[in-house]
């Protein structure tokens, strides 16, 4: 197979076409439907394709141009933990189906870091990504100027009139697309020059108005402290300009001055929740091992209310929200702490390539928004079952696979601290309190330079993130390829 597609022209835009289909039809298709008692949507139909058509690119890179991808040894054990407790909970035909899909997202991390090495084929991808969530905004004002239902509407102020959702069956669900779309449009603010900058302004400015209009606390407070992180890695003083552009624009959205200050209330959905993570961790204790199955979360609920007597939540099926709690109840307590490092390890690349990206700021600033929507996304999932959401689920895997991509040249060059040094003499830094502010930021950045944490965050992932392309599978699958020049115009 690797000499009949080696030579295979254009492989590179093809494979760019197979991740188009997801990227595009993933926010504009259609939700999740049944077949045979197997779920069915736009995600089981594309990311097959996505993963097909970056074969002819894979095998004509080869092996050694496969991107090293730094979440392979966590990600290897959460499928494998997830595979065993598949088979000993009884391979059911719908908890493999579900093992399948988690595994496809890794596959399809691959085949998007292959594509996106390339800078031209990366930009036409972020570009397809920002122009089709963009689409979905604008039916999502439509839905705010003329609402016609009133989703997860209870104890909401008066002055809202609704709860946007577009394309997505449910404001939340719809918000945890956009802080990975966001993240998206706005490392195309940083990357773009020109006119194209400004429309990924206007793109980025109506994608936030959007988000307000969801009234998803849990997505707001996430991308707020993915942003965050994402300015530290860049510079710590821009943190004081992002606090008070974001506060600016909440009042912008009715009752979302009220709405982020019932964050701070355990009444409500905030105690709800409460119950629910009580019911997952219940579940949890029962099957501590291999859970009740993957995707079968529904049983493990029901079974652990049933079975409680002190539980009283009001309903037999429910989600965990919390997508880690969740899967922990599917497929057990080392599952779930698999997972949490799988995610843990895709967020923390950005600091990792950013390390080691030196004084390439466009670089850096387009691998921190993306490490800003990792992060934001994974947070997320700690109040909702993000990660059980397969439209917006599917973009997490993608931005890593974009961050891999990009990231690619830098993995093996040195590590050095990049947070910005000189600071320009103007009235702020001459004053007592500006000059109090840069001290304490400069022993900040010390203490944290020497922590043990900063050391772990920034080594180079188990593995090196060439496990596959090392393995026995890629050398029969993709072979040794062509020159890198030639495979770089493939």
């Amino acid at each position: 197979m690797p000499e009949r597609l080696a030579g295979f022209p254009g492989a590179g835009w093809l494979a760019l076409v197979g991740a188009a289909f997801v990227v595009v039809l993933a926010p504009l298709g259609f939700g999740r439907e049944s077949l045979a008692g197997l779920p069915l949507d736009t995600i089981v139909l594309t990311v097959p394709i996505a993963i097909l058509l970056a074969v002819p690119l894979l095998t004509r890179t080869g092996r050694a141009g496969i991107p090293r991808i730094g979440i392979e040894v966590p990600a290897s054990v959460f499928l494998g933990w997830a595979l065993l407790s598949a088979i000993a909970t009884g391979a059911q035909p719908g908890v493999l189906a579900t093992w399948a899909r988690y595994a496809s997202y890794v596959v399809l991390v691959y085949a998007v870091a292959t594509v996106t090495a390339d800078a031209g084929r990366r930009r036409v991808l972020l570009w397809l990504i920002a122009i089709a969530g963009s689409a979905t905004v604008v039916q999502g004002f439509m839905q705010y100027i003329n609402p016609t239902a009133g989703i997860g509407m209870q104890g909401l102020d008066t002055s809202v009139a609704t709860r946007v959702f577009a394309t997505f069956d449910n404001p939340n669900f719809y918000a945890e697309y956009l802080v990975l779309l966001f993240a998206v449009t706005l490392a195309l603010l940083f990357v773009e020059r020109g006119p194209l900058r400004y429309v990924a302004a206007a793109l980025l400015s109506a994608q936030a108005i959007a988000l307000l209009l969801t009234y998803t606390r849990g997505s707001w407070l996430a991308l707020v402290l993915g942003i965050a992180i994402a300015l530290l890695m860049i510079d710590g003083r821009l943190i004081w300009p992002f606090v008070l552009g974001g506060s600016a624009l909440l009042p912008l959205a009715p009752g979302a001055m009220a709405r982020m200050l019932s964050v701070f209330s355990l009444e409500g959905t905030a105690s709800f929740r409460l119950k629910l993570w009580e019911v997952a961790g219940i579940a949890m204790a029962k099957r501590p091992l291999f859970g009740m199955g993957m995707g079968r979360f529904y049983d493990a609920f029901k079974d652990a209310v049933l079975n409680s007597s002190q539980l009283n939540v009001g309903v037999l099926i429910y989600g965990a929200h919390n997508s880690y709690f969740q899967l922990g109840a599917e497929i057990g307590v080392v599952g779930m702490i698999a997972f949490a490092w799988f995610v843990l390890e895709a967020c923390r690349m950005g600091v990792f390539y950013n390390r080691r990206m030196g004084a390439d700021l466009r670089a850096r600033l387009a691998n921190a928004a993306l490490t800003a929507g990792l992060v934001a996304f994974a947070i997320n999932a700690l109040t909702s079952n993000a990660f059980q959401h397969p439209r917006g689920a599917v973009f997490f895997f993608v931005l890593a696979g974009v961050q891999a991509g990009l990231g690619m040249e830098y993995w093996r060059s040195p590590s050095t601290a990049t947070s910005a040094q000189r600071q320009s003499a103007n009235v702020w830094t001459r004053s007592l309190i500006g000059r109090a502010f840069t001290a304490a930021a400069r022993g900040l950045s010390l203490m944290w330079q020497v922590s043990a944490f900063h050391h772990v965050v920034v080594r180079e992932p188990e593995g090196g993130g060439h496990l596959l392309a090392d393995s026995l599978i890629a050398r029969w699958l993709f072979g040794n390829g062509v020159r890198h020049e030639d495979s770089v115009s493939a």
